[in-house]
């Protein structure tokens, strides 16, 4: 089974842990990036507000060859307790039909539950199958503890990735 991370990060605190669990399994990885300007205090109030009403956003790239992969991890962070817009619009426009998906979400430990929830109804909506979830407390943290973090997040998920390769 082949693997491919997907994920979107404003400030990197995901795309460092999405690089480190494709390192840790051996797995490719791509990021979507939301082209709407997203940076500063008001660009975040916005980003909040458009995850909260599950508005989609322009994103590059715009598609993501997906057929050679049997197994998607989706990484997006944890906006007013949604999706990124850029994840949502991700996962709005891509077939995963087929596909073994794992969800994984960055938080200042709020909202995630809702998030994953949210998360797994675009993905089986949209065909894929949600075989395991993981998130991580992002608050205050920095790249040691991201690191041990996927590392966990990695060894949990063992049972769904052992036949990767």
């Amino acid at each position: 089974m082949k693997g491919l991370i997907i994920y979107y990060s404003r400030t990197g605190k995901t795309r460092f842990l999405a690089e480190k669990l494709s390192e840790i399994m051996g797995i490719d990885i791509a990021e979507v990036r939301d082209l709407r300007k997203r940076g500063g205090p008001f660009g975040f109030l916005r980003g909040a507000r458009d995850a909260r009403l599950g508005l989609k956003t322009q994103v590059a790239p715009k598609s993501f060859d997906l057929d050679r992969y049997e197994l998607i991890l989706l990484g997006t962070p944890v906006w007013a307790d949604s999706p990124t817009p850029a994840i949502s619009t991700f996962l709005h426009t891509h077939n995963l039909k087929g596909k073994k998906v794992i969800i994984f979400v960055t938080s200042r430990g709020v909202g995630y539950r809702q998030a994953i929830d949210i998360l797994r109804g675009k993905v089986e909506a949209r065909g894929g199958m949600v075989v395991a979830v993981g998130s991580v407390n992002t608050w205050l943290r920095g790249r040691n503890y991201l690191a041990k973090a996927a590392s966990l997040l990695a060894k949990s998920w063992q049972y769904v990735t052992a036949d990767l390769g």
